[in-house]
């Protein structure tokens, strides 16, 4: 990160000072340089699938694995409670690599102020913030707690149910 601000940095700023962004991000940045950016940009592209894909890849490749190993346990319980917890697992990974693939990695044809915004926020704000909850889940008290607040939500603004 430390490499991409100093070279953003080197390119001359002249239109407007407004970064239409929620955060101040390398591409939000570019589109305020005065100069030719696509070399930049496209190196940018690269380095963002060189470090997000072939993690990606591990996951994906390791939670195979642990698929396969898991449908072969003869337990129907303990079946369920491995794919309980990996289920939670790979949606941590999809919500943040996701994000973080349609900023990184997609060119900039296919991004728009609007949806930038969203994106990020959900990889830096939303994701971190779901993640003790979705971990928690898989606690029986939490759940059983959660199911008390819901029953109760729904008796109340429900009363017909």
């Amino acid at each position: 990160a430390l490499g991409y601000t100093v070279y953003t940095m080197h390119y001359p700023f002249c239109k407007s000072h407004k970064v239409r962004h929620l955060f101040c991000e390398i591409f939000s940045l570019l589109k305020l340089a005065c100069a030719d950016t696509s070399r930049y940009e496209l190196m940018v592209y690269v380095m963002g699938a060189t470090f997000l894909i072939p993690p990606l890849i591990a996951i994906v490749v390791s939670y195979t694995l642990i698929l396969f190993t898991v449908l072969q346990m003869p337990s129907n319980e303990g079946r369920k409670k491995a794919l309980f917890t990996c289920s939670s697992h790979l949606t941590v990974v999809g919500m943040y690599y996701g994000a973080a693939t349609i900023i990184y990695v997609l060119p900039s044809s296919f991004h728009n102020p609007k949806q930038d915004n969203i994106t990020s926020a959900f990889y830096t704000i939303v994701t971190p913030a779901l993640n003790p909850l979705i971990y928690s889940l898989r606690n029986k008290d939490v759940m059983g707690s959660l199911r008390r607040v819901l029953g109760k939500y729904m008796v109340q603004t429900h009363p017909i149910l």
